[in-house]
């Protein structure tokens, strides 16, 4: 699937879901990981806005 996002991939609302997972993953996971790496590869390293606000909430 190399070369193609997440909506291409999964379709609504599953890349939404997707987005929001991969962020919340790649908040809390040390360093590089394949969550940060999802979210360049099939979200356009575009992390979810509402994961991050929700997540600044703590």
């Amino acid at each position: 699937m190399k070369g193609k996002s997440a909506f291409e991939i999964l379709g609504t609302p599953d890349d939404l879901k997707f987005r929001s997972c991969m962020t919340l993953f790649a908040a809390v996971a040390p360093g590089d990981s394949v969550f940060k790496e999802a979210l360049l590869r099939f979200c356009g390293d575009k992390a979810d806005p509402r994961t991050l606000e929700l997540l600044a909430r703590k």
